[in-house]
């Protein structure tokens, strides 16, 4: 029986080893090792921080996969050794025929000592109790490095925290800035988008400071390279992110500590029964470190891994689109982006605005029951 062992139980990681199980049946052994005993919708946190949804609602225990005849393991990952087809963890050393790695990127400490950042559910229930006893005053949203996990993250919390403030009666003694290290919201996805949430946050009342780089945080003040200032009174601010530890101190790594791997296929140039994917390996490859191409990514190694032992190609092409709902609170954007001109080197990503206006998110709302429903309930 073939041995699929899966690292990181995030989106890649549980799309792929459903996936995996759910082309090759018993053809295969599927293990799923994370040091989670859950798996989190991460677009729902925000919604925790906002009091829109309870810790428990947005969760659901990586043992159901057993029910699914996937093996999970709770263990930390330790090391990488793709020579000898081994990986070592807490729980001892495994082996495999093949190997999913879906370890995502690696949190580093914040520069801010004050910053709020509602990107795990112990970041958003702590915002929610910054929230709960603020009287109003200066808000400032941003980012401290540009390698950070879902890029319109800074400007959905700018939103809804700035609707947060219109419903606790005190957005009249408020104000809400948003900086970042771009000249303009989501450069990377072009004009239109750029346009479309500048006009979103404009109609709020958020001020966005572009071409930010922030050098210093104390006093109650965030200080950029250029000399500007922004006071605030409360911060939320992303972590900086580094390429994975496990995986930059393997052998897969290449020269800028992310993995080497085929931009088509995601496998390793080295390692042939190696896969990498998600923000493990996607600022590498310049395609956003969002869940949306992570779970793409999933489904598409997933059969790739059944063509090599079936002989034929029976899964999913891979689908280099980006969609993400953007919930600004009272009001959400839908944008998507094809990264095919990224992927073949011949330009950058194509991109436009799907749809706009409140009832877009209930779509994302409904998009969550989905992904639990279809993947690990």
């Amino acid at each position: 029986m073939t041995r699929v062992l899966v690292l990181g139980g995030g989106s890649g990681g549980l799309v792929a080893a459903n996936k995996v199980k759910r082309l090759l049946g018993k053809e295969v052994e599927v293990t799923l090792v994370d040091r989670n005993t859950h798996h989190e919708f991460m677009p729902a946190y925000p919604w925790v921080a906002f009091g829109m949804r309870e810790p428990e609602a947005v969760r659901r225990p990586l043992a159901n996969l057993e029910k699914r005849g996937i093996r999970y393991l709770q263990a930390t990952v330790e090391a990488l050794d793709p020579e000898r087809n081994r990986v070592k963890t807490t729980a001892g050393e495994l082996s495999y025929d093949y190997l999913i790695v879906s370890l995502g990127a690696e949190a580093l400490p914040s520069p801010a000592q004050d910053g709020h950042a509602p990107w795990s559910l112990e970041g958003a229930l702590k915002l929610r109790e910054a929230l709960r006893t603020f009287k109003g005053g200066k808000v400032v949203v941003g980012v401290s490095s540009p390698y950070y996990p879902c890029p319109p993250a800074p400007y959905e919390v700018a939103g809804q925290v700035e609707f947060a403030l219109k419903v606790k009666g005190v957005r009249d003694k408020s104000t809400v800035e948003v900086f970042h290290l771009n000249p303009a919201p989501l450069a990377g996805m072009g004009p239109v988008i750029s346009g479309k949430v500048l006009e979103i946050l404009k109609s709020k009342g958020i001020a966005f400071h572009g071409g930010f780089e922030p050098v210093e945080f104390a006093g109650g003040k965030v200080k950029a390279k250029d000399g500007r200032e922004l006071s605030y009174d409360l911060l939320i601010l992303t972590p900086p992110f580094a390429p994975n530890r496990v995986v930059r101190e393997s052998p897969l790594a290449g020269p800028q500590g992310f993995p080497e791997v085929d931009r088509m296929t995601f496998r390793s140039p080295r390692f042939p029964n190696v896969f990498v994917i998600g923000d493990t390996v996607n600022p590498a490859l310049m395609l956003p470190p969002a869940g949306v191409v992570a779970h793409f990514q999933g489904e598409y190694v997933a059969g790739v891994i059944a063509s090599d032992l079936k002989g034929a190609y029976i899964g999913e092409p891979f689908n280099p689109v980006a969609m993400c709902i953007m919930d600004f609170g009272d009001n959400a954007l839908l944008p998507q982006c094809s990264f095919e001109r990224v992927l073949s080197g011949t330009g950058m990503p194509s991109c436009g605005v799907m749809a706009v206006g409140k009832w877009v998110r209930i779509t994302k709302m409904l998009f969550e029951g989905f992904w639990f429903a279809t993947l690990i309930e």
